[in-house]
């Protein structure tokens, strides 16, 4: 919230934002050898009275085919010959010949055919199925399975007839050629991180005139819902909000929430829930710094329709949302002496008991999960500095005790043009296992100036890293006004505000595991504008919608203050 009034214990106003990042590779199936020729039988016996037929050899049978796990399946083996018949001789029938055995291959090694008999020898047996190529990491076809040995040739003729006895019978036909056996299916590959491109920026407030919008939220929900929300001063201050229900594609007109009976509204809020009822939040001020109204509208229907406004709650300043997992679940916290906390699961028409958050006096952030964790990161005071922490296991029925997970969360330049508040920003993957806090300030380990900053848990909540530097500018300049995401794959996506190149841009970066590191810092902004404001919005909006990355913010070319969007297609996908 923007006002030039100061707030209780001459503390000015909150706020902060954030964002942050698997591989393949292909397989080549394995080369095919053949196997080599058996070597032939002997020449049969003396000549004799012609023996009867022998009969025919048996067919080979066919090679089973190669299974697959990721790569195709291997080649069949070919089926052998059936052996000729063997005419009977007087003398005895010559000696079997052998076939030769197949060749493993690369694949799978074709078998050699049987030699020929020299009466009637027995067919070669069919070569053996080599081993099929294995398939590269991330293995795009498996090795061609081995391809089955030939059946063996039938013996030769016997010797002719002649005076004397009759000759022995004669000799048999060839045996079939043994199945090639399977090949072998290629492995799995390791992922790699999706390419990340912005899109055209487009503007989100539809007003025609020079009026000034700022101070931005962005929630996504189920199916490309979305909604962001903004302060609006286009004619009298209202709270601006504006929805997608294809992941950002398209935007609707602008609806609001306007002040009725307070001095004026900002800090807005905004919320989706798992079935994606949308709850657009407003604090409408009485009296700044000490009282005031939570207002709040809902829409079940994408939009279509809006709710009457009513207000849920009393509060001096800076509501907050989130959006549970089960219909009709939403959480809202304020600031205050004490600040506070409750929860919804009726769309907001009635509310359970406050969970105290104790004297705060800067906005917190709230993510649910799928598995019943909720976390609430927040600013607990700005002269202890402490970054506070508040968990739930089981939905918000009950809570845990508060932690402090950082002793002194750095300098705030309250007095910065424009200025930068202790401001908490927080997002977690839909379990609520990996999660990300992020704020801007001056830390050891920086530049002596703003910068983005993140804590990071991998384990839910339960233990946290130490805070990790974002930004990876070299020259002296303010990063700020930072907010984070986390996707369905535990990258973690963080937008800021920078001027690194003295003007007012938005920034990015990813991390696969921020323990390692961010990607190279990328601007989302296809323009820019002055900095040279007072404030900038506080924070920034960025949230996962399926496979893609949406961000929000507060941009100056073309005027003192709009609200721009952008989104990264595919840059939180597989």
């Amino acid at each position: 919230m923007r006002t030039g009034v100061s707030m209780r214990k001459g503390a000015k106003f909150r706020f902060a934002f954030v964002l942050a990042a698997v591989g393949s590779a292909w397989s080549c199936a394995g080369t095919t050898d053949e196997g080599s020729p058996g070597a032939g039988g002997s020449n049969g016996g003396a000549t004799g009275a012609a023996g009867t037929s022998g009969a025919s050899g048996n067919a080979g049978t066919t090679g089973a085919a190669g299974n697959v796990a990721t790569g195709t399946a291997g080649n069949s083996g070919m089926t052998g010959g059936a052996g000729t018949t063997g005419i009977g001789g007087t003398g005895t029938a010559g000696t079997t010949g052998n076939g030769g055995s197949g060749a493993n291959g690369g694949s799978g090694a074709n078998g050699g055919s049987g030699a020929n008999g020299g009466t009637t020898g027995s067919a070669g047996i069919g070569g053996t199925t080599g081993a099929a190529g294995r398939g590269g990491t991330g293995g795009a076809a498996a090795g061609a399975g081995g391809r089955g040995g030939s059946a063996g040739s039938a013996g030769s003729t016997a010797g002719a007839g002649g005076t004397g006895t009759g000759g022995s019978a004669a000799g048999r036909g060839g045996t079939t050629g043994t199945a090639g056996t399977t090949g072998i299916a290629g492995t799995g590959g390791a992922a790699t991180t999706p390419p990340v491109t912005w899109s055209t920026n487009i503007r989100l407030n539809d007003d025609t005139g020079s009026g000034n919008q700022s101070e931005v939220a962005l929630a996504t929900g189920p199916n490309g819902l979305a909604i962001a929300g903004w302060m609006d001063e286009r004619s009298t201050r209202v709270c601006g909000f504006s929805f997608t229900t294809n992941g950002g594609q398209t935007w609707s007109k602008n609806v609001s929430i306007p002040n009725v009976s307070g001095m004026f509204v900002g800090d807005p809020a905004v919320a989706i829930d798992g079935a994606g009822t949308m709850y657009a939040i407003c604090q409408e001020y009485l009296d700044v710094g000490n009282t005031g109204n939570i207002r709040m509208m809902t829409s079940t229907d994408k939009g279509v329709t809006w709710s009457a406004v009513r207000t849920i709650g009393s509060a001096p300043d800076k509501p907050w949302g989130g959006g549970g997992i089960a219909e009709g679940t939403v959480f809202v916290s304020w600031l205050g002496n004490p600040g506070g906390i409750k929860r919804s699961t009726d769309r907001g028409m009635t509310w359970g008991p406050t969970k105290s958050l104790g004297n705060i006096i800067h906005g917190t952030a709230i993510n649910v999960s799928t598995t019943g964790l909720v976390h609430v990161p927040y600013n607990l005071d700005s002269q202890n500095n402490q970054l506070r922490y508040l968990r739930s296991k089981d939905n918000g029925d009950t809570w845990e005790a508060t932690r402090d997970l950082v002793a002194n969360m750095g300098t705030f330049c309250f007095s910065c043009s424009p200025r930068q508040h202790p401001i908490v920003g927080q997002g977690t993957d839909p379990t609520g296992r990996v999660v990300a806090i992020t704020w801007a300030s001056r830390m050891t380990g920086g530049q002596n100036d703003d910068d983005v900053w993140l804590l990071y848990s991998s384990n839910g909540g339960d233990t946290w890293t130490q805070p990790i530097r974002v930004n990876d500018n070299t020259n002296a300049s303010r990063q700020f006004e930072s907010w984070v995401a986390v996707d369905n794959y535990g990258r973690v996506h963080v937008a800021w505000t920078d001027l690194r190149n003295g003007m007012n841009e938005t920034w990015y970066a990813r991390s696969v595991d921020p323990t390692k590191g961010f990607e190279k810092n990328i601007q989302i902004t296809d323009g820019r504008g002055s900095a040279s404001a007072s404030f900038l919005g506080d924070y920034k909006g960025i949230a996962v919608s399926g496979n893609d990355v949406l961000a929000v913010w507060m941009d100056t070319r073309r005027d003192s203050g709009d609200i721009y969007f952008s989104r990264a297609v595919g840059a939180a996908g597989p």
